[in-house]
């Protein structure tokens, strides 16, 4: 089974979490895996704020940790162990890299509901699916009845 499973997600957006991290806790808790969350600072986001200085990087970074343990601390109620782990650079190249050097066997994510600018999953997802030495599971949220 998945003894190692990370989890993109987006500090921005909830939906980016609240179905692939309890999905991924589930299946850790099934082969006693464990589960690295991950959140990229964007360096195009940093470029277009200005930021010039290494401090002003690691204040992003500072920033997002923060979020991102308030984030997984709702969910350590589990016996899952989770980590947390914020990079800084290109989603896609950030996320696999991190795959790399944690040995994943499976990576959790969400992806929106397409547009007329998606082709099926959302850019990252694609990018991550496409391009990933490991199992990739994109997950869409669960659809909402109508009526």
């Amino acid at each position: 089974m998945f003894k190692t499973i990370l989890v993109p997600i987006d500090l921005a957006h909830r939906s980016s979490w609240e179905h692939a991290l309890p999905q991924a806790i589930e299946l850790a808790a099934v082969s006693g895996g464990i589960v690295t969350v991950i959140t990229v600072v964007r360096d195009l986001k940093a470029a277009f704020e200005g930021v010039q200085f290494p401090f002003q990087v690691e204040l992003m970074i500072s920033g997002a940790r923060d979020k991102l343990v308030e984030i997984v601390s709702a969910y350590r109620a589990s016996a899952v162990t989770l980590n947390e782990e914020v990079r800084f650079g290109s989603i896609g190249h950030e996320v696999l890299g991190a795959a790399r050097d944690r040995r994943a066997d499976l990576i959790v994510m969400a992806s929106h509901r397409p547009e007329m600018k998606d082709y099926l999953i959302g850019p990252n997802a694609a990018y991550v699916a496409q391009h990933a030495f490991c199992s990739v599971l994109v997950l869409r949220a669960p659809a909402v009845p109508a009526g």
